[in-house]
């Protein structure tokens, strides 16, 4: 059950980050720019988060 909701989060995270240049609707290609990276470090983080949280789970429950 957990491995299903570590699995969902990172397909959802991964799905935003390649929505992003059609979310932002900035005439300005700079301002356009400067959003979507921002938005996809975060979700980069995020995700890299979530695998660190999956990995200290699993560990745990091995033991």
């Amino acid at each position: 059950m957990k491995h299903s909701i570590f699995r969902t989060l990172k397909l959802l995270i991964l799905g935003n980050i390649f929505l992003i240049p059609f979310s932002i609707v900035v005439e300005n290609l700079i301002i356009r720019l400067i959003i979507g990276s921002a938005a996809g470090i975060s979700f980069i983080m995020l995700l890299s988060f979530i695998t660190k949280i999956e990995a200290i789970y699993t560990k745990d429950k091995k033991y």
